[in-house]
């Protein structure tokens, strides 16, 4: 009889122990992650910080952190995930009003916004007595595609200047001066340095620092021919033309950026209007991140409406019927065009450019590679 007693008391302390636990697991329980920074560009490191708080006097000696994320964040420690997602489980144990804060290094793999899919936390009492589960909202990261090494590609920049000097788009500016020369034909009377011209005993004029005005519009045309695609060519369009948005932005032009890509956020092809400075360079950042081109429009939505004074750079590391005829149309409507047809670096010099206006710029080779 005492057996029995002491048998009943026990399943009576489990499942009161179980019930105790249930109801009052997760009251003034906190937890919350966070990454170390809202951006970061490819090839970057940060930390997932993952903190929990207890805010009553019970324990909790079991304790399950589950995740769920983009495996293009390489943490520490992890192996090679060939799976899109990744899932962590960490064990914790936390004692009764204690704070716990675990960080976790990773590596910036792929452009992309990273949202933590999944942040559950599961709980159980001292005896293993049922399994309880909560969720909590999680975080994200926008990672940035690096901009192409503009040294790469001086020869081509070097030329688009030339086109935007050609419509006016560079400019003397009065107030920057940056020394004298001899006086030309086409120069202003009032830029004549009078003191500079007796000295010498030649007529010399002043010379002025460049300024620049006007528009510079990105096409991005993304389109995929095959199944077995080279995704360097196209990451490496995105990247160049994070490249130029930045190269131009620095210079004082106004940028704009237009792809048949989907935003991988709204669904809608990306559309960034002509703008300068800071704000607009983070805005092109941003769509070039999230751009997916495996799903992306036909490139007929990217021809222009009307007639436009920008210089537009044409990017597109493939070519076909339908390219050709927009990048004939874009022609038209512009005032200069410049085609950019990224291609690997091992076939760059047997490739043809697709077009009177298009210039072969070659992948670095291990491209993609570098950043993991």
């Amino acid at each position: 009889m005492e057996i029995l007693i002491i048998l009943f008391t026990a399943l009576f302390l489990y499942i009161l122990e179980g019930e105790f636990y249930r109801r009052l697991w997760s009251k003034n329980l906190d937890a919350s992650v966070s990454f170390s920074t809202k951006h970061a560009f490819c090839g970057d490191k940060g930390t997932l910080d993952i903190e929990l708080v207890n805010r009553k006097l019970l324990p909790l000696p079991w304790l399950w952190v589950k995740l769920h994320i983009n495996a293009s964040l390489k943490f520490e420690g992890s192996e090679n995930n060939k799976n899109e997602n990744m899932y962590y489980n960490a064990l914790f144990c936390i004692m009764g009003w204690q704070k716990i804060t675990r960080r976790l290094p990773f590596k910036c793999t792929r452009r992309g916004y990273y949202p933590i899919k999944a942040f559950d936390v599961v709980g159980t009492s001292v005896l293993f007595n049922g399994k309880y589960s909560k969720s909590f909202e999680g975080s994200a990261i926008t990672v940035y595609p690096l901009p192409a090494d503009i040294r790469n590609i001086t020869d081509v920049l070097e030329k688009i200047d030339g086109m935007a000097e050609s419509v006016g788009f560079i400019a003397p500016d009065p107030f920057e001066f940056a020394g004298v020369r001899e006086y030309m034909p086409y120069d202003s009377l009032k830029d004549i340095n009078f003191k500079a011209s007796a000295h010498t005993g030649v007529l010399m004029s002043n010379k002025h620092n460049p300024t620049v005005k006007g528009e510079i519009a990105i096409i991005l045309c993304m389109k995929l021919l095959k199944q077995n695609f080279e995704e360097e060519r196209f990451e490496y369009s995105i990247s160049l033309a994070a490249a130029l948005a930045e190269h131009y932005i620095s210079r004082g032009f106004t940028v704009a950026l237009y792809s048949n890509g989907i935003d991988g956020m709204d669904k809608n092809t990306v559309k960034i209007e002509a703008g300068n400075g800071e704000g607009t360079l983070i805005d092109i950042y941003e769509a070039l991140a999230r751009i997916d081109y495996s799903c992306s429009e036909t490139p007929e939505v990217l021809m222009p409406a009307g007639e436009n004074d920008a210089l537009c750079i044409f990017i597109s590391p493939t070519v076909d019927y339908p390219i050709i005829e927009l990048f004939k149309e874009v022609k038209e409507r512009y005032a200069c065009v410049k085609w950019l047809f990224p291609v690997m670096e091992f076939d760059a010099r047997f490739a043809e450019a697709p077009a009177e206006e298009a210039e072969i710029v070659p992948v670095p080779a291990g491209f993609l590679e570098s950043y993991k």
